[in-house]
């Protein structure tokens, strides 16, 4: 590995050990400063909107500029925002941060343009696989960690903590040098906005596919915080025994499901609906007396991320190189998208039947493995391309 792969595994493993101090318990947080369950799934959904908003801008500013430029700015302003959280007096100022963290995320497309343009000789997949693990690893230990500190010195403190954490990443990060874009690309680089996002419209129907199984799959993530609130967890509870087991899950499943996925297009994909679908109904068999069920469904919930990350291999593998950086911020716009009405229809059906999220999720999951399975086939691209970002790891093989 390069030393810019390295410091960039550095910086993903300290922004997962920030995150995870707070990631898992911040809609609980949020109803201790005063929001009801549907002002949370408002407000949560509104921050998803923005997210997706801003991952296109961020696609194209990463085909035309500098990746490293684009990607530190994101970095400093997620560890602005973690610090406003952190400082919030009551719910109403604690949403602008949060909208502002979540816009941060517009450099995700970046960060999957430096990795692959900083790889070097060395296998795309070895050196995506140990990127992402620096992220996940950090992310394992921080929300027990987070349990623990929000016992003793309340919630609040766990952003400021997290802003720390950030900042360390963040310079980190700027320590990288930047790599000169394909000169390959260079000729499409000044192509009119319209015509760069034109190219993207054979890729339609996947995506329309894609947002159906995001919606399917994140109905039923939003609030199960909350719901453990209903059965008697605290909330350090629920951040350390939930959240941590939700990042092994996330580290585990994904180096499984990618291995499962290489040359099988469909099966990952198939595989961690079905994984996210035994979660949901871990959590609507869930009860006050035991606590091993939800454990294992927060593990299972580990396949969602998963999930993004091989829909961006489909959608890596099927783009142009020099609009690859467009085609993945589209995708996770897909995502955001999708993400931002599970949230709203769930915060509405949490306040019905706290279980009734779960419930849906459990209709709508086999619809989404239908037309997953009913997927054509594709013709890949004759190279081997993989790369990843703070949430998630991309793979690519020329099989898939």
């Amino acid at each position: 590995m390069s030393r810019d792969i390295k410091l960039i595994t550095l910086a993903l493993f300290l922004w997962g050990g920030g995150e995870g101090l707070f990631l898992y318990i911040l809609p609980l947080y949020m109803e201790q400063l005063g929001a009801t369950p549907q002002e949370v799934g408002a407000v949560l959904g509104l921050a998803a909107f923005l997210t997706a908003c801003s991952f296109i801008p961020g696609g194209i500013l990463a085909d035309r500029f500098d990746a490293k430029k684009v990607m530190v700015w994101g970095w400093a302003i997620g560890a602005v925002a973690s610090l406003g959280m952190g400082l919030a007096p009551t719910w109403q100022t604690f949403i602008p941060w949060i909208l502002i963290y979540n816009v941060s995320a517009y450099c995700i497309p970046a960060i999957n343009t430096y990795i692959a343009e900083a790889s070097g000789d060395i296998p795309l997949e070895h050196t995506i696989t140990v990127t992402f693990a620096g992220y996940a690893a950090g992310s394992i230990v921080s929300p027990f960690a987070g349990g623990r500190l929000a016992e003793t010195l309340g919630t609040a403190p766990l952003f400021i903590i997290g802003a720390l954490f950030f900042a360390v990443s963040f310079f980190i990060a700027l320590s990288v040098r930047s790599h000169t874009a394909h000169l390959n690309y260079a000729k499409h680089r000044d192509q009119s906005l319209r015509r760069q996002i034109g190219g993207l419209r054979p890729l339609v129907p996947l995506y329309a596919r894609l947002f159906f199984v995001f919606f399917a799959v994140l109905i039923g993530t939003v609030l199960p915080a909350n719901f453990l609130n209903t059965l008697g967890w605290d909330i350090g509870d629920v951040n350390s025994l939930g959240g941590t087991a939700s990042a092994s899950g996330t580290m585990v499943l994904s180096l499984a499901l990618g291995r499962l996925a290489a040359g099988r297009r469909r099966r990952g994909l198939l595989t961690g609906q079905l994984l996210v679908f035994l979660g949901m109904l871990l959590f609507t068999l869930s009860t006050s007396a035991q606590r091993a069920l939800p454990i294992a469904g927060y593990f299972l919930l580990g396949a969602v991320p998963t999930l993004r990350e091989l829909s961006n291999a489909q959608i890596a593998g099927q783009a142009k190189d020099y609009l690859r950086g467009t085609a993945l911020g589209m995708n996770e716009t897909i995502y955001s998208l999708a993400r931002s009405v599970a949230a709203l229809l769930a915060g509405a059906l949490f306040a019905i039947n706290s279980r009734a999220p779960f419930m849906a999720a459990l209709v709508l999951i086999p619809i989404g493995m239908v037309l997953i399975a009913r997927l054509r086939p594709v013709t890949p691209p004759a190279d081997f391309v993989a790369m990843a970002s703070t949430s998630n790891v991309i793979i690519e093989t020329v099989d898939d």
